[in-house]
């Protein structure tokens, strides 16, 4: 049995070098049949759902057209990218790059993951952890706010608690740790801003000095406005 199998790898080796009858004359074979599906990337999505998207027959082959496949899983609301690769002699692997969440939205049912165009994301919060800033309502503008923000500075980003819509067509960030406030920044975002922010923000949790507001909205300006000092005690 073992050198029967080796004779067969050996022979479909040969076959597959011929791209017009190679495949087609292998699917008949049970050595060939599907039994393992490798997911790559898949976090925030469920597994199941993902190989569930294969629609894989009870026949299935590793020499079937994988193109279908890889199309089946692109169309999965959360998947920006999908593509299927066979895993010889028996598996299909099935790399996956996901949507980021860039806010977590509040909805009728609770907090609800939302991509950079404000759209639900189908990832549940309750199996998965969403690291993603609080926001009351997925308005366009403000999470495409939010997108430019992670753009321009991730960690910055990542240390983002918090969104909402500020005075005067602005965005307001609560910003955790480090001696963290809040950020104002005007809109649409700037990257530059972004960045000149971020950067007094690390120079402040450098000195370990607290701070209570970094207002970004002044061209060329980042006006830090300190944290009151405590009261001494008598």
């Amino acid at each position: 049995m073992r050198w029967g199998r080796v004779a067969l790898v050996a022979g479909a080796a040969v076959v597959v070098l011929s791209p017009l009858w190679g495949p087609p004359a292998l699917r008949p074979f049970r050595f060939f049949a599907v039994r393992r599906v490798e997911l790559v990337g898949v976090r925030y999505l469920s597994p199941d759902l993902v190989t569930g998207a294969l629609g894989l027959r009870k026949d299935a082959s590793v020499w079937d057209r994988l193109g279908p496949l890889a199309a089946r899983i692109r169309a999965l609301p959360g998947v920006a990218e999908a593509k299927v690769t066979r895993r010889l002699p028996a598996a299909l692997r099935v790399e996956v790059r996901e949507v980021e969440p860039v806010a977590l939205a509040s909805g009728p049912e609770g907090l609800v993951p939302v991509g950079p165009d404000a759209r639900p994301l189908p990832y549940d919060p309750t199996r998965v952890a969403v690291d993603a800033p609080v926001m009351a309502s997925a308005e366009r503008p403000l999470v495409a706010a939010l997108a430019a923000v992670r753009a321009a500075e991730p960690g910055f980003f990542g240390e983002v608690a918090s969104a909402r819509a500020g005075p005067a067509g602005s965005l307001e960030l609560d910003v955790e740790g480090r001696g963290g406030g809040r950020v104002r920044l005007a809109l649409p975002v700037d990257a530059a801003v972004v960045q000149a922010v971020a950067a007094v923000e690390r120079t402040l949790a450098a000195r370990s000095e607290a701070w209570q507001e970094l207002d970004g909205r002044y061209a060329g300006w980042v006006v830090v406005r300190r944290a009151p000092k405590a009261e001494a005690k008598s």
